[in-house]
């Protein structure tokens, strides 16, 4: 990540001058992906890059005030999207309470433990259907709650939602709670994390009008020896879903991940997949993952990221 500090003066009569710090982030991923289907198999190149400006400045009486915008490009085969700012989201904190309004994260999505602590936050390069979240349900549905959106206008999941969220975090314990309301179908979401002992234990709910969304999840992450342990369960309205993980180190380069799921529904069943990421140093590595879903196919992909 890199900062820059610029001096910025307003456009009347004053003399105040303001110092904001402008962080410019990002990444870019390049390698192939392979899908085989009912209609066959294919191997797909694939690449995106994401630049994220994030910019905060702080008042006198210590209120930290901010913003985040971000411009993505994914190509894979001939499928690209263009590259183009998305709707902003602009936030003010301090001592740990934060609230923010616009492209909010959303408070099931920034549940401790939801994702894995990955370079895609899945296994491999691209995150192969993100298939581990409990939250992901062949019958229920994917990613059918509110979450920072990368891309265009769109707000959240949901479509052109301005959203809302409070969190808190003092010592071990944090708190999120979110809203949206999309042309009258409105989400609200709130989570609960704890740490203890190297663990982090994190229980979410969700509200939606939209038939199938309500959920109920649960997640605990931590260590035993040198073994990384994730554990997720989620009622998705009706559904149950639950997952295990691990993570382990080889040398001190490597690392490798495995998760496994199971669904409790008529088109749901069971999945599984290996992920390994290789350090090549100055934040770049080699990515590579293998996944076998609900139907029987398999899921692969294999590339290099660097991040900045």
């Amino acid at each position: 990540m890199k900062k820059v500090l610029f001096a910025t003066t307003a456009l009347i009569a004053t003399a105040g001058m303001a110092a904001a710090e402008v962080s410019l982030s990002g990444y870019g991923r390049m390698g192939v992906r392979y899908d085989d289907s009912a209609a066959g198999s294919s191997t797909l190149l694939y690449n995106r890059f994401r630049l994220q400006v994030d910019v905060k400045t702080e008042a006198d009486n210590g209120l930290t005030f901010g913003g985040r915008i971000r411009a993505q490009s994914t190509s894979m085969g001939n499928n690209m999207t263009g590259f183009a700012f998305n709707a902003p989201q602009v936030y003010a904190e301090w001592q740990g309470a934060r609230v923010a309004i616009g492209n909010i994260c959303g408070a099931i999505e920034c549940m401790p433990g939801i994702y894995m602590a990955t370079q895609s936050a899945d296994l491999g390069l691209t995150g192969l259907g993100f298939m581990s979240l409990v939250t992901n349900t062949s019958q229920q549905g994917y990613f059918n709650w509110d979450a920072y959106s990368s891309g265009g206008a769109s707000v959240g999941t949901s479509g052109a939602a301005q959203g809302i969220e409070i969190s808190y975090s003092a010592g071990d314990f944090g708190a999120h709670l979110s809203h949206t309301n999309d042309i009258g179908t409105a989400r609200t979401a709130v989570h609960g994390s704890y740490n203890f002992n190297g663990w982090t234990v994190a229980l979410g709910y969700q509200d939606s009008e939209v038939a199938g969304e309500d959920k109920l999840v649960l997640t605990a992450t931590g260590k035993v020896g040198d073994v990384g342990l994730r554990f997720g369960v989620a009622d998705n309205d009706g559904v149950t879903k639950a997952m295990l993980g691990g993570q382990f180190n080889v040398g001190a380069a490597t690392r490798i991940d495995a998760t496994v799921t199971t669904e409790d529904s008529a088109a749901g069943g069971e999945t599984f997949g290996v992920g390994v990421s290789h350090s090549l140093g100055g934040g770049a590595s080699l990515e590579a993952g293998v996944v076998h879903d609900v139907n029987g196919y398999n899921h692969a992909d294999f590339g290099v990221r660097f991040n900045f």
